[in-house]
């Protein structure tokens, strides 16, 4: 492999930026190897404590008190830890803990935890000064703590993946502020004082757009409500600061709020993927396939990028920016997907499937993809029915025996591929979780469109997943692909491991043995029965990796081996 596939696969990333109460700022960056939390006072980068596994989320009280959780070898049981002086205490390490919201006392912090109930995530509160945890309320389902403000407690509630609510805690009870429909998102909410309460919901309307209620009549109206997604957004005065998906890149806009007047802020182009708005300062981070995932700071008109993650050499800024473009799929509709292209002549294709499925490839940061693109590949990636940012009906496209729909729409495009002269030679396909399973399926009902495959932590039977799968996941998984008890049957006709003495081409899987997603079952189940049929196949497992590979030295390990795979079967 070439040394700059091997710089792509090294590149580091800074995102999640957050203003602390003396104006240093925080973000998590994987510049150790490791995503960890760093902090910058206006002189000096530094880590904040010393940790050996991955930070995800993390909050900063008023009094700048930090919490954060971690999980251990990928295995994503997130426990719950603040910082209180020189000491990471330890808050909630049973089951899998939700950060969460710092009183405006900064004594208390509440969170949502399956410490006392495997299926479902609870509302907790946690006691400074006691270090004591009490039970706030009990919640079915899914539940993220999102603001703590004057009036109580915002919780959103997922009563699906495709489906959440907003709560209000207060005073012992739980009220539901926004009502709950198969077709309704709302979540983010943010409290502006005077009764007045913003956030993002989809209420009759396909996108996602920023609504105003007032709490007291319960009676609301949409501030921004367009033909695009909001993806986030923040208030600080009598501004509002968000971001907007614009087919697939993020345009960031302010507006201020009383007179609606709104104008574009200048950024560069990519992924917006947090943003906070604090005493006239935006902290955002973007991420880029050819300018990298980095912290950026707006003020005063002016633009400062804060981090510059190690590239260990590479010229991102050789890459071109990804087209857009639009292909015809088996019954008509027209699919929007991504062509990335490398800086030279290309060697051959490889065919991209984003996860989710409620997801969207978007032109950012994927060291996998940006590695091919270095070793001279084309990559090419579909946004396929039941992708997020094409409206809410686009998302309801591949539900049930609907799901046929989206694994003909991989199937289009690599003939829509051929037909454009864009694939000189059968491409390769390759995704992860769920692009993992529509690679499998993909590789089993087109078997002679394809050179190889490669699956990363991908679903093989449907059943067998659904059936060992986190306990707090398998609802809402069964929402999206059907129910263990009414449509086993549907299941196992929609399973790879149905089709798979079809697959041909030669495989290679990956997979985390800490996976409480897809477990490695899985994986184990395709290798065993493709090495019974006589197909090449391998299964490199990940002891210390879960669902997602965060460990910069696994993934420059791993992504190597998947680069010498294609490179050894895609012959342009």
């Amino acid at each position: 492999m070439s040394l700059l596939a091997k710089r792509a696969l090294s590149v580091r990333s800074a995102y999640a930026p957050r203003l602390g109460p003396r104006r240093e700022i925080y973000y998590i960056s994987d510049i150790t190897g490791v995503p960890q939390l760093w902090r910058f006072d206006g002189h000096v980068h530094d880590m904040v404590l010393p940790w050996e596994e991955r930070v995800s989320e993390y909050r900063v009280a008023d009094d700048g008190t930090l919490a954060f959780t971690s999980d251990v070898a990928g295995d994503e049981r997130w426990r719950l830890y603040v910082l209180e002086g020189e000491e990471a205490a330890p808050v909630s390490a049973e089951g899998v803990n939700s950060l969460g919201a710092w009183s405006p006392d900064s004594q208390k912090l509440a969170f949502t935890s399956t410490r006392d109930d495997q299926q479902n995530f609870h509302l907790y509160l946690y006691d400074r000064a006691t270090r004591s945890i009490a039970k706030l309320a009990e919640i079915p389902g899914i539940n993220v703590v999102e603001e703590w403000s004057e009036v109580g407690l915002f919780v959103t509630h997922y009563e699906t993946n495709l489906e959440s609510a907003i709560l209000l805690y207060r005073g012992g009870e739980v009220r539901e502020l926004t009502k709950r429909s198969p077709d309704t998102m709302s979540l983010s909410p943010r409290y502006i004082g005077g009764g007045k309460l913003l956030y993002l919901t989809n209420e009759g309307w396909e996108h996602m757009g920023v609504a105003q209620m007032d709490l007291t009549t319960g009676s609301w109206k949409y501030l921004i409500q367009l033909d695009r997604d909001v993806e986030f957004f923040d208030v600080w005065g009598s501004y509002l600061v968000f971001s907007l998906n614009e087919e697939g890149s993020s345009g960031l806009y302010m507006m201020h709020m009383p007179s609606g007047l709104t104008h574009k802020i200048a950024t560069p182009r990519g992924v917006v993927t947090s943003l906070q708005y604090r005493e006239g300062l935006i902290l955002f981070s973007l991420s880029s396939i050819n300018r990298g995932h980095e912290v950026y700071i707006h003020q005063g008109g002016a633009l400062r990028q804060l981090t510059r993650s190690p590239r260990f050499g590479l010229q991102l800024e050789s890459l071109p920016d990804p087209e857009s473009v639009w292909y015809v799929s088996h019954d008509g509709r027209k699919i929007q997907a991504n062509i990335y292209k490398p800086p030279g002549a290309a060697r051959g294709v490889v065919v991209y499937l984003h996860g989710g499925p409620e997801s969207q490839d978007r032109p950012e940061l994927k060291p996998l993809v940006l590695a091919l693109l270095m070793s001279g590949f084309v990559v090419a990636a579909p946004n396929y029915r039941g992708s997020a940012g094409f409206g809410k009906s686009f998302l309801r496209l591949d539900d049930l025996d609907k799901r046929w729909d989206a694994i003909k729409d991989v199937e289009a495009f690599a003939r829509w591929l051929t037909a454009e002269g864009i694939a000189k030679a059968k491409p390769c396909v390759m995704g992860g979780s769920y692009g993992g399973y529509l690679t499998l399926m993909a590789l089993a009902t087109a078997p002679d469109l394809w050179a190889c495959g490669v699956e990363i932590a991908g679903i093989f039977n449907l059943v067998t997943f659904l059936e060992r799968t986190a306990p707090w996941r398998r609802r809402y998984r069964e929402a999206e692909y059907g129910s263990l008890d009414r449509h086993r049957d549907l299941l196992l006709q929609l399973s790879p491991a149905t089709y798979v003495d079809k697959i041909t081409a030669p495989l290679l899987a990956v997979h985390g043995a800490n996976d409480i997603r897809v477990p490695i079952h899985e994986a184990e189940q395709l290798a065993k029965r493709l090495g019974e049929l006589g197909r090449e196949v391998k299964l490199l497992v990940l002891p210390d990796e879960g669902h997602v590979i965060t460990k910069v030295e696994n993934r420059v390990k791993v992504y190597t081996e998947v680069l010498k795979f294609v490179e050894r079967h895609q012959v342009y």
